[in-house]
């Protein structure tokens, strides 16, 4: 086994030790989900009009909004952008370097300003899983995820940190009983996109570390052969616009250095069935400095649709 320097890339994965969460916890791991007797493979492809869930707008608008625009080229303020065509995926000629910049946490200025969007935009987010995403999964009411996480990977952003990340969602303390949906806002291919393995493929890797995710994330970016393993089970989203991807929260997938020469605009979200958390005992808070409660009512909505 090989191993690397110390990475730069270190989230707070978990390592659970408390017997009766770690009985529910593993037991949900390693069950057979609703979603996957629909989905053996942990992963749906799905279609949606792009037109009537403007998406692209409201990202333009709140980077405009934000001071963020400006064209590199000779200094002039954008003061309209539109969601025209190739605006996006040459964002980078847009945005200032020191924008693109990559924190830690392996997201830019550009990003963290999309934590806020216009009021309209959480309105069309909370109707797209009504009206899309729900009728499609079939599995009763769900709750939604209530801000959709936003992600910027510009062209060979400087301050990528650390070796490709590679990670499930229960891995930063999400629920393993959640289910994932990722938009992509431009074409995504090649390393302008999410790596993603199957669900069997990710259980078996898994697997192999038993109770200690974390141990598991330290060598994403310490060993090799877990590295050269991730690389193998793991390939890259070949979507566009008008494309959504559902997959299963035990998948393995990675946002990876873009070394595309445009750039990767995409929004993921999270979807809980009203089904799958009834008679739940365990309670999941996120990893990161917010520490997100992932229930009803905090991270996800207090109503259901579908």
């Amino acid at each position: 086994m090989s191993t690397l320097n110390p990475p730069t890339f270190a989230p707070d994965y978990v390592h659970y030790t408390d017997p009766a969460f770690c009985r529910e916890f593993f037991a949900d791991m390693r069950g057979r989900s609703a979603f996957q007797e629909r989905c053996p493979e942990g992963l749906l492809r799905l279609r949606y009009d792009p037109v009537e869930f403007d998406f692209r707008s409201p990202v333009l608008a709140r980077l405009r909004d934000a001071g963020l625009f400006e064209d590199v080229r000779n200094g002039e303020s954008m003061l309209e952008p539109s969601n025209g065509d190739g605006l996006l995926e040459n964002l980078h000629e847009h945005v200032a370097e020191a924008h693109q910049r990559m924190d830690e946490s392996q997201q830019s200025a550009a990003a963290r300003a999309l934590y806020e969007l216009p009021a309209g935009c959480y309105e069309l987010h909370a109707r797209f899983h009504e009206e899309v995403v729900a009728p499609a999964l079939g599995l009763g009411p769900l709750h939604h995820q209530n801000v959709p996480t936003f992600r910027v990977f510009f062209p060979d952003a400087p301050g990528y940190p650390g070796r490709t990340s590679f990670h499930n969602d229960i891995m930063i303390g999400h629920n393993p009983r959640e289910v994932n949906v990722f938009v992509p806002l431009v074409e995504c291919r090649g390393t302008r996109s999410l790596l993603m393995a199957s669900l069997a493929d990710s259980l078996d890797l898994l697997g192999d570390y038993a109770a200690d995710l974390a141990r598991f994330g330290r060598d994403t970016q310490l060993d090799e052969d877990t590295i050269a393993r991730c690389e193998a089970i793991c390939r890259p989203l070949e979507v566009g616009v008008g494309d959504l991807v559902v997959f299963d929260s035990r998948c393995l997938h990675a946002g990876p250095h873009n070394t595309t020469p445009l750039t990767r605009v995409t929004f993921d979200s999270r979807v809980l069935p009203a089904r799958n958390i009834a008679g739940q005992q365990n309670r999941y808070i996120g990893r990161g400095r917010r520490r997100a409660r992932f229930e009803p009512g905090q991270y996800f909505s207090a109503a259901t649709v579908g």
